[in-house]
């Protein structure tokens, strides 16, 4: 097997995340919006969307609009609505949405750096 095919079975492997959104569901059926990990893709598109004096809401709002999926991977938001995002949505929601993101993803990636040994620092080579 190619290397790239395991970078590739690596990514499709990983656990997606799935926030529950009640606020923007229907009564007694909260919106459940699917997270995949991070591609180095979309970091860099939310990167290029923010530009740099994004404000942290807008970065939020930015990851949203690349990072909210349904179930079967479609993106629920399109670039078009971030100003709509940024007027009306309710910054309480989407920064609980955002630390969750983070929480799931940026957390196991910090688990994963404490209990690497195999990693060979500067100072042995």
């Amino acid at each position: 097997m190619r290397v790239i095919d395991q970078v590739k079975q690596h990514y499709q492997s990983q656990e997606r995340l799935v926030v529950s959104v009640p606020e923007w569901g229907e009564p007694d059926k909260p919106l459940e919006i699917h997270i995949f990990p991070m591609t180095m893709a979309e970091a860099g598109l939310i990167q290029r969307m923010s530009g740099k004096k994004a404000s942290p809401v807008e970065n939020a709002v930015n990851s949203l609009i690349v990072k909210a999926r349904d179930k079967d991977g479609n993106r629920l938001f399109k670039v078009e609505d971030k100003t709509e995002l940024l007027n009306y949505g309710d910054c309480r929601v989407i920064l609980r949405i955002n630390d969750e993101i983070e929480r799931h993803f940026y957390q196991s990636v910090e688990q994963l750096k404490g209990n690497s040994d195999a990693i060979p620092s500067d100072a042995t080579s």
